[in-house]
């Protein structure tokens, strides 16, 4: 037997006309993949050129009035010359699924005279993430208004993502354990339905804005302003396109220019009042370099100058800074720049150690305004990632007294989480528990501080890493401690979200005395690739404009109606102190116990602690060098002595 050998060449299987919603199908891909048809339909779309999608959609409208198949078909060409909008076609070409997009290849076409192509209607959400299938190479439009609620690709790709107006993190409004959200339950799941809903319904709210080209770091950047940025929240009206799919996405490709009402950058917040404070998370300010803040010295130069003019140009008269590198030199460098702009000694810096090589928090205030008349008290246990800092002050203009604390919790990052630190799926992300935990134990750290001061005004602001439904914060209002809430809202964008991480609570004494807490939006409205990165360098602008990921907040609050004397209370044991060989003696309040006494180097490092009972405190010194060191109860008391 002889064996024969053939070269078989397969070509396109032809088959019969047929129209654009049978070859779209009803599935995510065509049931006609790799077959040669011939259909017909009016241009709706022509891109062409370097950079571009390269062809053109047609369109058969009321092909088979069945909605869940596309009256639309994209047809690849690199070269679409003699292809105008509203030309009626007869097309013949390849099925392909390229990257999951139904298209015709290697096609040829006639021209069979003209016609026009209504444009399909799309409300905003649709009612389910397949239905986008069902639109695909369709011309649609988008009535009413859409708003800008994702800018992060947009200096990048050319692309926006738009919903019908500003899209919130659902547990900045509902309240995962009340069906009420003034409720202050911090335990349970009874209301995380209702959770899930909100984000299914967000996630089913978008549509991704594409400038039509296929090429990234398009210059000039689409749909800019006069200042040259597309913040979130413009807006357009009636927008009109066809819907391409690519890179694992639907997009809509506009047929023309897309003129956007564009929302400009805002003043600092006017919150009346005779002083302002401020709370301000500054994306990791590290003066080493290369670690998680600026990774050489001319990004550093440029992060410093956008901080320092937002910092300058809220004039706050004391201000909360997070995510300050855990050095000293980080903060020096930071003060001396703002000092330098604003004039010598307009700050003093008050500041404890963080554990590990994390951030630290501090405190920022004017010495001609205010005046510390407290210990600087540091809650600063195992439970914390960095102390939480509570100072006392007199308003020098009129003797008025305030407590002023910071926050700053442990992220959502799920590093290292286990047990309830785990996501529970309820909206609130990783760490809620050690969230929750930290807030119980700073609400019994602060009342111990307004007893042991007899200041019963208290400001409370920070980085809360909590949205406003939160358990942590349902934790703070069931404790008494008033929410100040924040007109205008969010803080932070996350995931094209919304949502108001950065918080401010009072005491009921401190309440009366605020005249307003506003968000100054210079950052989450600014798309990220305006910061000071050298890879943003031709966006850098030296302004507070994207000066990091969290807005500031700023209160005005009237030192004139705090409270100038004391409340009345029992003056505590004196505390005295003995020093015998290596071994040290403290006797404190009488009969207390419950609280650590802790001993510092010069500068403010942990070098020992021990327990306080019924008074009494021993702690081993052997092996410390001979200097000046202090101590502190947190809450209760502290002093220095000097090691021979």
């Amino acid at each position: 037997m002889h064996r024969h050998l053939f070269l078989l060449v397969l070509a396109p299987h032809v088959i019969a006309a047929q129209p654009i919603c049978s070859i779209q199908g009803t599935g995510q891909s065509s049931p006609f993949v790799g077959q040669q048809v011939t259909t017909e339909g009016i241009v709706t779309a022509v891109f062409s050129g370097s950079g571009s999608i390269n062809g053109y959609y047609i369109e058969q409208p009321d092909c088979d009035g069945n909605v869940n198949t596309s009256d639309g078909l994209f047809v690849y060409s690199s070269n679409p010359s003699g292809i105008s909008v509203g030309q009626r076609l007869s097309v013949t070409g390849t099925v392909v699924e390229f990257n999951g997009l139904t298209e015709l290849s290697n096609a040829t076409y006639n021209i069979l005279g003209s016609g026009t192509v209504t444009p399909t209607d799309i409300a905003l959400p649709v009612g389910s993430l397949s239905n986008w299938e069902h639109y695909e190479g369709m011309l649609v439009r988008f009535p009413g208004q859409l708003m800008v609620v994702d800018n992060s690709n947009w200096s990048q790709y050319g692309e926006v993502y738009l919903a019908s107006g500003r899209t919130t993190t659902p547990t900045d409004q509902v309240d995962p354990n009340d069906v009420d959200p003034s409720g202050t339950s911090s335990t349970g799941t009874s209301n995380v339905s209702a959770v899930l809903a909100a984000q299914d319904m967000i996630d089913r709210g978008y549509v991704l804005l594409d400038d039509t080209r296929t090429s990234s770091w398009p210059d000039p950047m689409p749909w800019a302003d006069a200042a040259g940025t597309l913040r979130n929240g413009s807006t357009v009206t009636d927008l009109t396109g066809v819907i391409h799919y690519s890179y694992g996405e639907y997009k809509l490709e506009p047929l023309a220019p897309v003129q956007f009402e564009h929302a400009t950058r805002p003043a600092v917040p006017e919150v009346g009042g005779t002083l302002r404070a401020a709370a301000f998370n500054v994306l990791n300010y590290f003066t080493t370099l290369g670690e998680w803040g600026a990774a050489n010295s001319a990004e550093l130069g440029r992060q410093r100058t956008k901080l320092v003019a937002a910092i300058q140009a809220m004039d706050a008269d004391v201000l909360v800074l997070c995510e300050i590198e855990n050095t000293d030199a980080a903060w020096e460098d930071l003060v001396a720049a703002l000092n330098g702009a604003m004039g010598v000694g307009t700050y003093a810096v008050l500041e404890e150690d963080a554990f590990g090589q994390g951030t630290r928090t501090v405190i920022l205030y004017k010495p001609s305004v205010l005046l510390p008349i407290t210990s600087l008290y540091a809650l600063n246990t195992s439970l914390f990632q960095r102390p939480h800092l509570t100072q006392g002050f007199r308003v020098l203009a009129n003797g008025g007294r305030f407590l002023f604390s910071t926050m700053h919790l442990r992220s959502k990052l799920c590093d290292g989480a286990t047990g309830a630190n785990v996501d529970q799926n309820d909206g609130q992300g990783c760490f809620n528990g050690m969230r929750r935990s930290q807030v119980a134990a700073l609400v019994d750290h602060w009342a111990e501080l307004r007893d042991a001061t007899g200041i019963p005004a208290q400001l409370i602001m920070g980085d809360f890493n909590a949205y406003t439904q939160e358990d942590p914060l349902d934790v703070l209002r069931a404790s008494g401690l008033l929410d100040q809430a924040v007109e205008g809202g969010y803080t932070h964008t996350y995931a094209s979200m919304f949502g108001t991480l950065d918080h401010v609570f009072s005491t009921a004494a401190m309440d009366p005395v605020i005249t307003g807490t506003e968000v100054w939006h210079i950052n989450t409205d600014e798309p990220e690739s305006f910061d000071y990165r050298d890879a943003n360098i031709t966006r850098y602008q030296p302004n507070a404009f994207r000066s990091s990921d969290h807005d500031p907040v700023v209160v005005g609050f009237d030192g004139g109606q705090l409270s100038v004397g004391l409340v009345e209370r029992a003056d505590p044991t004196p505390v005295f102190f003995a020093l015998d060989g290596g071994r040290a003696r403290w006797e404190l309040f009488e009969g207390y116990s419950g609280q650590e006494l802790q001993v510092l180097d010069h500068r403010g490092s942990l070098v020992r602690s021990c327990p306080v009972s019924r008074g009494l405190a021993e702690a081993d010194l052997s092996g410390m060098a001979t200097g000046c060191y202090a101590w502190r109860v947190p809450g209760l008391g502290a002093g220095r002595f000097f090691l021979p």
